[in-house]
């Protein structure tokens, strides 16, 4: 890697994501990204509830907010389940996933999803989420089983 190279990629800002994991009973929360974030994002439009920390946020407040605002759910933290890194071309992106349990409240889900699903772990096989994220949901359910 050249001299230039390694400055332009220690320029990247950092950008911190926390999501949740949650739990309710042996049920899952998978949210499905709406029809404009899926093509804006190119992506498989699955997801789960949280986001990006606003400057001087707190990770703990942005993961409790962005549940919040994403699903109208309250809930406990039992612990970080998963650490994502991706060098984007923009920024250096770091995602932490969090198991938690408990909500509280009805799911009411904000523009940025289309629907949500509950899914059973005994059914968690057969759903038409990808193999990583499947993995993600057995590695946080372990933590929440704990």
């Amino acid at each position: 890697m050249g001299g230039m190279e390694r400055m332009v990629r220690m320029k990247k800002p950092y950008k911190i994501a926390a999501k949740a994991i949650i739990f309710d009973g042996d049920r899952v929360l998978v949210l499905r990204k709406s029809k404009a974030e899926r093509s804006a994002k190119d992506t498989h439009g699955w997801d789960f509830p949280g986001g990006g920390l606003e400057p001087s946020e707190p990770l703990m407040e942005a993961l409790y907010r962005e549940v919040q605002e994403e699903t109208g759910l309250s809930i406990r933290v039992v612990g970080p389940a998963y650490i994502y890194d991706d060098l984007q071309e923009e920024k250096h992106l770091i995602i932490i996933k969090f198991a938690c349990r408990q909500p509280v409240g009805e799911v009411k889900l904000s523009a940025e999803h289309d629907s949500y699903h509950w899914t059973r772990m005994d059914e968690l096989d057969e759903s038409p989420y990808p193999e990583w994220m499947k993995e993600e949901i057995r590695r946080a359910y372990r933590i929440y089983m704990e």
